[in-house]
């Protein structure tokens, strides 16, 4: 009778006692759902008495666990119940790692006993809810869907209460996303490896090794590997990544380690191959003089002798032989006309690898007047049909080209892309997956051992594998990609991430700014986890095995990773000056600790980037609208002074 003493117990603690306090803990509203949850071999806690009454409970039973993974219900009271809660654990003395997990498809007013149902089998879907789920392999899949829509908590959930602030707006972020760590162990064990000892041997950011190898695994299985998400959808696997970097950050070592399989094959080939074309130039070299002797002496006759050299003539050409071409798998610096030739030479197929930017000069139209030629660059990355027509010479009709480029420019190169408007106009800037890592230049130790040479041919075979892949056949004998299937928690897993990404560009949404690159996300996640998947099991025959949970988990989070890379690089391509000018006007408030500062100091501390008093009005603007400044006007000398107070709360956060 009555309601219980404060501070309440949790409901789950028996769960929550008998648990390691290294397993996750998810904090769910409600009763019924931490029991769904609890049914189904997982921990779960939530308290007593509603929403509205979680700082009723003694939390204090989850101090000493390392994970808590937060739900909230898809409503604004349950929202606001795991903010309170995230606010109530932030505060411990050591607290946990804090996760907020929004699940995909809620009804209004959902909770995880509704997304669980939702997934039963008809037969099951007489669940009450109150019983123990009845089909225990909806664990795999909520923790598949958990990994995949898992979230940092938002850093005003667990910010300290502000003293003496109460009458300011917290202050809005000028940056565009916060950029989390590179997600490790995504690849198949022996091309992380690879990864990691050429990240450590460098001694660069992970983003560009793992992207250069990702382009290197691309180029060695385009053409040879299609994926199908679903039956009337399919992705080819090239994929073209983008790592920016400042000079002098060691890319072409990078990228010339991550390419040596490529080229050693290459030099195999022709190896292979040079007696073949000694051969057939020769032989070609002494019909084509027969040839010619019979024209000269066709040309002095007539009637019956004549025909009978003419058809001499035609038999010896048809005999000409066909020069093998040594096979090409990647090119740097190429015109749009010239990698069509080489595409067309190369059964449809060619990669770009470059740590440098020339490409968009090309594709920009430095050979063409200026008029953007992108058809053939554009047409390669989705795999439909083009045809190259090239002057004099026979045209190339191409059925599935296939192009993958790998690029790490300068990050100032990224910040001009957008001045082309055919670039995003056409969606090739929607094309790439963007890094934007931190520079460690200034803290390299500049003492680092190679790279073991076992690491390096691991690599190796695994890249020389994908390349003797043999392709596949029709029906009719000709050569054709390997299928590669999602398997069905695969599939699920890939599925909620699309839903959330879908979600995510709507207005007002996460993506709603960039919904070219947003929306060919799914698919190049579709195509990240084909390739780890072939690298995988390319010694197996990867077209016989379905694309595990596994892979795609890894994709999914390495896609999590690069769409918070995607929303800086796009900030910094559109970088609106005002804002950018904020930022530097910020970072001086932050370096001299100032509590207030007049407009004239203001300008005279930022004279070299404005010349003239209204050209800093813009940036001062955007701080008071994000709440990190605001104005008072006050009479000194009997002289008008603006001058600007400091958000207390950013000042707090910096100290």
């Amino acid at each position: 009778m009555g309601g219980a003493n404060e501070p309440r117990p949790l409901f789950g603690l028996g769960i929550l006692a008998n648990a390691d306090p290294a397993r996750a803990v998810f904090v769910v509203e409600g009763e019924k759902a931490a029991a769904a949850l609890h049914s189904l071999g997982l921990v779960a806690v939530t308290s007593q008495g509603g929403a509205k009454a979680a700082e009723k409970a003694d939390w204090s039973r989850l101090a000493g666990h390392s994970a808590v993974f937060l739900l909230p219900d898809n409503d604004e009271p349950g929202e606001g119940y795991i903010t309170t809660i995230a606010g109530i654990l932030s505060r411990f003395e050591n607290p946990p790692a804090l996760s907020v997990v929004r699940l995909p498809n809620l009804p209004e007013g959902g909770d995880v006993a509704d997304w669980l149902k939702t997934r039963l089998d008809d037969a099951l879907l007489d669940w009450d809810e109150f019983e123990p789920v009845p089909d225990l392999s909806l664990k795999e899949v909520f923790q598949a869907v958990v990994k995949a829509h898992v979230e940092p908590v938002p850093d005003d959930w667990t910010a300290a209460p502000a003293e003496n602030v109460t009458e300011w707006q917290a202050p809005i972020s000028l940056e565009a996303s916060y950029l989390p760590p590179w997600p490790d162990a995504v690849f198949p064990d022996v091309v992380q490896e690879f990864v990691n000892a050429l990240s450590a041997s460098t001694e660069t950011p992970q983003e560009l090794p793992a992207l250069m190898v990702l382009a290197a695994i691309s180029a060695a299985a385009q053409g040879k590997f299609r994926v199908r998400v679903k039956s009337d959808y399919f992705e080819p696997v090239n994929v073209w990544p983008c790592c920016a970097l400042i000079p002098g950050s060691r890319k072409t070592a990078v990228q010339n380690a991550a390419t040596a399989p490529l080229t050693i094959w290459e030099g195999w080939q022709r190896e292979i191959l040079e007696p073949k074309i000694k051969r057939a130039k020769s032989e070609h070299a002494t019909i084509t003089e027969q040839v010619g002797h019979l024209r000269k002496q066709a040309a002095k006759l007539g009637g019956a002798e004549f025909e009978k050299l003419k058809d001499q003539i035609a038999n010896l050409e048809a005999k000409l032989p066909e020069i093998p071409k040594v096979p090409q798998v990647w090119a740097q610096d190429v015109t749009p006309e010239n990698l069509g030739t080489l595409m067309g030479d190369n059964s449809e197929r060619m990669a770009v690898l470059s740590d440098e930017a020339g490409i968009f000069d090309t594709l920009a139209g430095r050979y063409s007047g200026g008029i953007p030629n992108l058809d053939l660059f554009l047409q390669g990355h989705a795999g439909s049909p083009v045809r190259v027509n090239r002057g004099s010479r026979p045209s190339i009709f191409m059925r599935n080209p296939c192009l993958t480029l790998g690029l790490s420019p300068q990050p100032e190169v990224l910040r001009g892309l957008t001045a082309n408007p055919s670039f995003r106009g056409r969606g090739l800037l929607g094309r790439f997956l963007y890094a934007l890592p931190a520079s460690n230049l200034g803290y390299r130790t500049l003492d680092t051992r190679p790279m073991p040479e076992e690491v390096k041919e691991r690599y190796q075979r695994v890249i020389t594998d994908i390349l003797n892949t043999a392709p596949a056949h029709d029906a009719e004998g000709n050569h054709c990609s390997h299928i590669l299937k999602l398997s069905s928690e695969a599939r699920d897993a890939f599925q909620a991430f699309s839903l959330k990404v879908e979600a995510g560009m709507r207005e007002g949404g996460t993506f709603a700014h960039i919904t070219d690159w947003a929306g060919k996300l799914p698919g190049a996640v579709a195509r990240i986890a084909a390739l780890f998947h072939i690298a995988r099991h390319v010694s197996n025959g990867p077209g016989q095995l379905e694309i595990s949970i596994e892979d795609v988990t890894a994709a999914l989070r390495m896609g999590d990773t690069l769409s918070a890379h995607a929303l800086a690089v796009f900030d910094l391509m559109g970088a609106d000056p005002a804002l950018d000018g904020a930022r530097v006007i910020l970072r001086w408030i932050e370096r001299e600790g100032k509590a207030e500062f007049t407009f004239r100091d203001c300008h005279y501390a930022h004279k070299t980037r404005y010349k003239r008093s209204s050209e800093i009005e813009p940036a001062i603007e955007v701080l008071a609208e994000r709440h990190f400044i605001r104005q008072r006007v006050e009479k000194v000398a009997h002289r008008p002074s603006r001058i600007f107070e400091v958000n207390p709360g950013f000042l707090k956060n910096e100290t």
